[in-house]
């Protein structure tokens, strides 16, 4: 009976793996026409001097049983892409000073990030395959030579590094003022293969080059999501410092006003220090943004929710300065 049994697994193991595969190999054929405006959530609507291209987090949190078998958002369904609008809604008021482009994609759902590596890689080309065609898009017909950010969070920064790595031609690379992936990493085997294309920013003025943060409370709760990275820095001071930072250095987190529906820096201070690649602040409140459902992931005191947002003055002062940098040379 034990053997019978045994057999029978693995029977059912490799009709997942097939069903898996072939769900793989179907969503890769299907390639997303983005010519088709309802692929986009924004695509520039003013004639300011530089872009944002910006790719969101991880919002569809189906199960996988529950989403036909599949690893994928289908983003030929209006209300899948109605779950990315509150981010990208809150990202395109935040960044107000540059025009605002943002492309749906077939990202991994969030179960994809419980799955072993192989699964994860394999189904992570997928959703990285779909920006990379969005971005090439973007550069035909919307950019018009003007320089650009790349803005990403957690899985929507996974895919950026990605085309960094391989989806960008040099041509491109000149107009990027920088490319601020944050809440993911760049491991030391990432940067010796791609050691030009990852090329991390050391300071605050540098351009064409990767920014990474990721933050905690506690160095105990740094997650996988960024453990191993090499190239995070601390977005108060914008080095890689592992000084203390005053708490005046951290310019305000942004929130949203329903009062103007508005987006507004409001104060946050903090002391900062940077360990392992990771920014510790160290007088906020663990509480902030914990969520018990996904703490095996992101444990208590980890910020990674925050992270696109606890330093957004920081941020929107040092795009400012990196794009002044551009513009002067």
């Amino acid at each position: 009976m034990r053997k019978i049994s045994s057999v029978l697994l693995a029977v059912v193991l490799l009709l997942a793996a097939c069903s898996d595969n072939k769900t793989t190999s179907s969503q890769k054929a299907n390639a997303i026409d983005y010519a088709d405006r309802v692929y986009w959530y924004a695509f520039g609507d003013s004639d300011k001097p530089a872009d944002i291209f910006y790719v969101y987090p991880t919002v569809s949190t189906i199960s996988y049983a529950d989403n036909g078998n599949s690893w994928f958002a289908d983003i030929t369904q209006a209300e899948v892409r109605e779950e990315a609008n509150g981010n990208q809604r809150f990202n395109k008021m935040l960044y107000d000073e540059c025009n605002f482009y943002a492309p749906y994609y077939r990202q991994m759902i969030f179960e994809s990030y419980n799955q072993p590596d192989s699964v994860l890689q394999r189904n992570a080309v997928i959703a990285a395959q779909d920006v990379k065609d969005a971005f090439q898009y973007y550069m035909a017909h919307g950019n018009g030579g003007r320089p650009y950010f790349l803005v990403g969070h957690s899985q929507g920064s996974q895919v950026l590094i990605e085309m960094l790595k391989s989806g960008m031609t040099d041509e491109q690379r000149k107009l990027m003022v920088a490319a601020y992936c944050i809440g993911y990493k760049v491991t030391a085997e990432d940067l010796a293969q791609y050691p030009t294309q990852l090329c991390p920013a050391v300071d605050s003025t540098e351009t064409g080059k990767l920014v990474i943060f990721n933050s905690v409370t506690d160095t105990l709760a740094i997650s996988s999501v960024s453990r191993g990275d090499v190239v995070g820095i601390n977005p108060t001071v914008w080095t890689a410092s592992t000084d203390t930072i005053p708490a005046e250095c951290q310019l305000g987190m942004a929130k949203y006003n329903p009062n103007r529906d508005s987006v507004l820096i409001v104060p946050c201070p903090t002391k900062t220090c940077l360990y392992k690649h990771t920014t510790i602040c160290l007088d906020l409140d663990p509480d902030m943004v914990f969520v018990p459902a996904f703490e095996q992931m992101l444990p208590h005191g980890n910020l990674h929710f925050a992270d696109s947002w606890l330093f957004a003055g920081n941020v929107k002062r040092n795009m400012q300065c990196r794009l002044r940098h551009w513009m002067e040379h």
